[in-house]
Order: structure tokens, then C-alpha cells, then sequence
């Protein structure tokens, strides 16, 4: 999938012009539910090697939906639920996946914590979460420049992105090895979410290149 048949800059509006405060507070809700959504498939999945692309499936997107490109359909059981949503970053399937990421980040690192409290600096555990989200941060910002047809600056983000992810594994790598073994099972995600994080972010440098290159 690639940005050639995505709106970009001249993007003339968010579908419904009419949309108060409530409409997108309700809007904001669903995705919320969304990213909690792929996050549940993330976990039921773990154990397998293309995990990205197995949650992705059980989204229903299709292999590259989550590559910068068209947001994907939204799946809903009720076939009335309004035809001109609004399209923001929002529904983009790598913004979902990115603050799904950083979410599972998130909850493994607490486990670790709460595991062995006495064996992290509470300075560590606040440089690791910050730099958990400044990647997922980076993610979004590479995001919102795809959609309004900034490939150069995503790609700068990307690169932020990547210089997070090796600075949080390098964080993480830190963190003494009784404290890493007493939470083995979050540490373990911790570093298996980080490479995953990697991959969105080289998927989406990719495919910014090959659309950059064939413009």
C-alpha cells in the first residue's frame, strides 16, 4: 500500500463540518476502544513470529493496509452508523498500531516496576518512559505528515522514532538482571514490543521512500 491514492495537503475538510464537541468526544471513545481492540489480538498473538501482520489480519485490514496510505474501513456491526465519518490520523491503522504499542509498552514496564520496585532507579524507570513515549510520539507526528503528503518530514520523525526505540532498548538494558528476571514475562514483551515498534517504523520508511522516489 502506498500514498499515491491517499488525499494529502489539499484535503478539503473532516466529512462532517457539523461535528460538536460531544461527536468527537464519542468519536475519540471508539477509536480508543480500537486501539484496545488490536492490543487484545497483539497479546493472543504473541507467540508468533509475523504477530504485526496476524493482528492486522484480525483488524481486517488487509497485509499493507497499515503502511502509510488509505486509512483503513472501520468494521462495525451496525451497518447505520453514519457513511461520512470524519477522516483524521485517528483511523490511520499505524497511528492504532503505534499507540497500541506504546500502551503494551507501558503496562510491561509497570509490571516490571511493580515486580521489583527495589531493584530500579526511580531515575531509570522515568528516563524509560519517557523515551517509551517519545517513540510512540514520533510515530504519530511521522503519521500526520503522510497524511498531508510530507514524506520528507515523516521520514525525519521515523528516524526520531528509531533513535527512541534504540535509546529505550538501550534503557531497558540497564535495568538489573534480578529485576529483569523477577518480571521475566514482561521484560521479555518489553523488548519483543520495542523490535515490533522497529518494524512499523521501517515498514513506514519504506514505503515513503518508494512513493517519494516514484513522484
Amino acid at each position: 500500500m502506498h500514498d499515491g491514492d491517499q488525499p494529502h495537503g489539499d484535503f478539503d475538510g473532516s466529512g462532517n463540518a457539523s461535528w460538536g464537541e460531544a461527536d468527537w468526544a464519542g468519536y475519540l471513545q471508539r477509536n480508543d476502544l480500537e486501539v484496545g481492540r488490536f492490543l487484545s489480538y497483539y497479546k493472543e498473538v504473541k507467540g508468533q513470529p509475523d504477530r504485526l501482520d496476524a493482528s492486522a489480519r484480525r483488524m481486517g485490514w488487509e497485509n499493507a493496509d497499515w503502511a502509510p496510505s488509505e486509512p483503513a474501513e472501520e468494521i462495525t456491526d451496525d451497518e447505520n452508523e453514519e457513511a461520512d465519518l470524519p477522516y483524521c490520523i485517528h483511523q490511520h491503522p499505524v497511528y492504532i498500531v503505534g499507540r497500541a504499542l506504546g500502551m503494551q509498552l507501558s503496562i510491561s514496564f509497570r509490571t516490571v516496576c511493580r515486580d521489583a520496585s527495589a531493584d530500579i532507579p526511580a531515575e531509570l524507570a522515568a528516563d524509560v518512559m519517557l523515551s517509551f513515549w517519545d517513540a510512540q510520539h514520533q510515530v504519530v507526528m511521522a503519521i500526520n505528515a503522510t497524511d498531508t503528503g510530507d514524506l520528507p518530514l515523516a521520514l525525519v520523525h521515523m528516524k526520531r522514532a528509531l533513535s527512541a526505540i534504540n535509546y529505550s532498548i538501550g534503557l531497558t538494558a540497564g535495568i538489573p538482571a534480578a529485576a529483569r528476571e523477577t518480571a521475566k514475562e514482561a521484560s521479555d514483551e518489553i523488548e519483543a514490543t520495542l523490535f515490533d515498534l522497529r518494524e512499523v517504523c521501517l515498514r513506514v520508511m519504506a514505503d515513503c521512500r518508494w512513493d517519494g522516489n516514484r513522484k
